[in-house]
């Protein structure tokens, strides 16, 4: 941060910036200045108060008391669009974007492009001007391709070209990192240097510790709504910011992973699909194989292969030594796969039914008794799988979108788990939640292979693959390229193999 910097005054300033619904104050925050040159990372659980603090500051939620100014000039509560003038920009985790519309749309969303006269839309400015924003930050995306046709990870890299092209004072990055891989991760974090180097402020919010501490030069801890630290780097450490976050030390890893046993329970021999294979692959009952590599590399659409999701072009693969071939998920699950996809709230939620329908929906055949439900069944299985995975809630009867995202992830695992799987197919189990929430699905996934389940879990966090893995495949341009051993982990290794720059040794 330079001398100018400091000299033209803080980015942002909240003043007694409060939030209530009705009786409950969520967010209390006398005074907090973000000054120009740095980056400053949130930090919290979910349900810390970190949300409603980001929309104060972008226009999203109007505090029920206090001011927020930007760049010196306090901004009209509740309203983006003021916010957005005065030099705000948000990268979200909900990804506001039109999946109708093409990028280049999206990406000028709200904007009118260079060379627009008398209201009539200049297309090939349109495309020119999204092309180029695109271009700049090197990704391989067209600005013609529409929305809808890009992977997650693909989309959140268009809201992130969106926020930068306006090149803002404020850039609010809420989890900008949580589908992307090691690569497009730390592009994102060199921009938000580069921002804060121009004189902006960013705000990171974060759960991959070694992001936060990596990217950040200060540190706010938020508890129950309120500010219970403000952290210098150096001050800084995953164990300090657990505890101030949750009131306690940091649970460490057990050094001891479930058992594996000898007997194989599933076998793959020249597995391919549409941007897969052929590979081979062997899953042994209790063992916990991780699935690592760039984005695009093919994780994803491995374990939707197992699941039945994707089309199998070609190989042959076993379950408990009998064919499986699925051609439904539902054949999947019935055989005794199971899936916990990447998207919750895409590809796993019904948002506004009850959390007792979320939980129940792979066991009805189980809990139905001539085609019929049998609803007291279906209650005490939803009381048991709440237990299991140590959802917490008011109800099972609540919408399940009222949850947090952590114990919405946590019912998902229930789900799976109801199903008494032979694998668990697990596609970036903890995207999106907290650190705590990650230690208890930590647990889930180690209680399932002590319970004999073998688990194929795909995560663009190597920390978390370092964890609890007992084998690590390293996929690359969508074939295993490297299968590592537990006693050979290290980055640097698996790095290199997912950058297909193979070393000697480590690839049986």
């Amino acid at each position: 941060m330079t001398a100018a910097d400091v000299a033209a005054g803080p980015a942002v300033h909240l003043r007694q910036v409060t939030k209530a619904y009705g009786p409950v104050r969520v967010l209390d925050v006398p005074d907090l200045a973000l000054r120009r040159g740095e980056v400053v990372a949130l930090v919290g659980e979910n349900g810390a108060g970190k949300s409603t603090m980001m929309g104060a500051i972008a226009g999203t939620v109007a505090p029920t008391t206090g001011t927020v100014d930007v760049g010196g000039q306090e901004v009209a509560a509740g309203h983006p669009a003021a916010a957005a003038a005065a030099g705000v920009a948000m990268v979200s985790q909900e990804f506001p974007l039109v999946a109708q519309l093409s990028v280049a749309e999206n990406l000028l969303l709200g904007r009118t492009p260079e060379g627009t006269r008398r209201g009539v839309l200049d297309r090939r400015a349109l495309h020119r001007q999204a092309q180029a924003a695109l271009d700049e930050l090197g990704l391989d995306i067209s600005a013609g391709q529409r929305l809808d046709t890009l992977s997650v990870a693909q989309r959140q890299l268009v809201e992130i070209a969106k926020a930068w092209a306006r090149r803002p004072l404020v850039w609010i990055l809420d989890e900008p990192t949580s589908a992307l891989g090691p690569v497009e991760a730390a592009m994102v974090l060199d921009l938000a240097r580069r921002l804060a180097d121009d004189g902006g402020a960013v705000i990171f919010v974060g759960h991959r510790m070694d992001e936060v501490l990596d990217v950040s030069d200060r540190l706010v801890v938020l508890r129950n709504g309120e500010i219970v630290a403000d952290l210098s780097r150096d001050q800084a450490s995953e164990e300090v910011l657990v505890r101030a976050m949750v009131g306690a030390e940091l649970a460490r890893a057990q050094d001891d992973l479930p058992a594996v046993a000898t007997a194989s329970v599933l076998a793959a021999r020249g597995l391919a699909a549409d941007g897969l294979g052929p590979l081979d692959l062997d899953l042994n009952a209790g063992e916990i194989v991780g699935v690592a590599g760039l984005m695009g590399s093919g994780r994803s659409r491995l374990l939707h292969t197992l699941f039945g999701a994707q089309p199998r072009t070609g190989g042959t693969v076993t379950l408990a030594g009998t064919p499986f071939r699925p051609r439904s998920p539902a054949q999947a699950i019935a055989a005794g796969v199971t899936l916990v996809a990447e998207d919750r709230k895409e590809q796993s939620l019904l948002p506004a039914a009850p959390i007792r329908w979320n939980l129940t929906l792979t066991a009805l055949p189980r809990l139905a008794r001539r085609g019929y439900l049998r609803p007291a069944a279906e209650r005490r299985e939803a009381a048991r799988l709440l237990t299991v995975a140590n959802v917490r809630c008011r109800s099972a009867e609540q919408p399940i979108r009222d949850l947090s995202g952590g114990n919405q992830q946590r019912a998902i695992f229930g789900r799976a788990m109801a199903t008494h799987p032979a694998v668990l197919l697990l596609d970036e189990p903890t995207r999106g939640v907290d650190v705590g929430a990650k230690a208890e699905i930590y647990r889930l996934i180690t209680d399932a292979a002590s319970g004999g389940c073998s688990v194929l879990v795909a995560s663009s966090e190597l920390e978390e693959l370092l964890r609890i893995c007992h084998r690590i495949i390293v996929m690359a341009g969508g074939r295993a390229v490297a299968d590592i051993d537990r006693a050979e982990f290290t980055k640097e290794l698996i790095m290199t193999w997912a950058a297909a720059t193979a070393p000697t040794g480590g690839n049986r």
